[in-house]
């Protein structure tokens, strides 16, 4: 009996080093994606990244993984603990990004999930901000937070995410996921209400030289900004000269929508209602602009 008990714990051992040594690889090969010099070999690495994440997530026990030890990629649940998203990105040598990611969705069935792959879509999109898109369409941005929000039957997913567009300005952005019966993913819903016009997704672009906060404040149940204006009036609209100037916008939760309030007080996340304007473009970007 007891040599039985060895020999399950022995075996126990040898699948738990087996499944460290996966992620191991995975690290290795993701840490060459984002920094080796040559970018042929980034790319190289991110398509092993991404075969290899996809063979892993697709094992029955792979939701009970940790990859806290995985740096080089975000990984982040939904609070309803439905999905994961897995999310990184590759360097190009002209100071642009190009993003990736995979969606593991619980199934119907135990230990079954669904594996979505997402294409990076954004540098063949114009008017992005009005515009519902599917995974193939994908907005590509590195995530780092996820809210949920339910109104009238329909759950919305929001995420906060950054790209790295050019050499010159970063941007941040506010997107929407729904996942459909089918497990079908989609981006993109009119739920930020500007004062003028329904917004599917929100984005803002500043200077490389700076950095913006973009954070869910949730007492006040709000997803509260740094506003952003150029460094001098002449510089308005060329937003690699944009930062913030120490006051704050939010987009509050409020029957199914975020509406826009300008110039809110952070200083005291308690009730804080801001003001709500007819042009709050500040900060945004104006239609026309990814």
């Amino acid at each position: 009996m007891r040599s039985l008990f060895l020999i399950v714990v022995i075996l126990s051992s040898l699948h738990l080093q087996a499944q460290d040594s996966v992620l191991v690889s995975l690290e290795k090969i993701a840490f060459s994606m984002l920094n080796d010099q040559d970018e042929s070999k980034r790319l190289a690495s991110q398509e092993q990244v991404s075969h290899l994440l996809d063979s892993i997530l697709q094992s029955p026990d792979s939701w009970e993984k940790s990859f806290e030890g995985i740096k080089s990629i975000a990984v982040l649940t939904s609070p309803d603990q439905r999905f994961r998203i897995f999310n990184w990105n590759v360097p190009f040598n002209d100071g642009t990004y190009k993003f990736y990611g995979l969606i593991q969705i619980k199934a119907t069935r135990k230990s079954s999930y669904q594996v979505i792959r997402l294409t990076d879509y954004s540098n063949e999109l114009s008017k992005a901000s009005s515009k519902s898109l599917s995974e193939n369409q994908w907005f590509g941005a590195l995530y780092y937070s996820i809210l949920e929000k339910k109104y009238k039957k329909k759950v919305y997913y929001v995420l906060l995410g950054w790209d790295g567009n050019t050499a010159f300005s970063n941007k941040k952005l506010i997107d929407v996921m729904q996942i459909g019966a089918d497990n079908s993913v989609s981006f993109g819903a009119p739920l930020f209400d500007d004062g003028k016009r329904l917004r599917h997704r929100v984005f803002f672009e500043h200077s490389e030289r700076c950095t913006m906060s973009l954070r869910y404040q949730e007492k006040n149940d709000w997803i509260v900004f740094d506003h952003l204006a150029p460094s001098q009036p002449s510089l308005t609209g060329q937003y690699e000269f944009y930062g913030p100037d120490f006051t704050f916008d939010a987009f509050k939760w409020e029957k199914g929508r975020f509406k826009f309030y300008s110039d809110v007080d952070v200083r005291n996340e308690g009730k804080n209602e801001g003001k709500q304007t007819k042009k709050p473009e500040r900060g945004l970007q104006p239609e026309g602009v990814k």
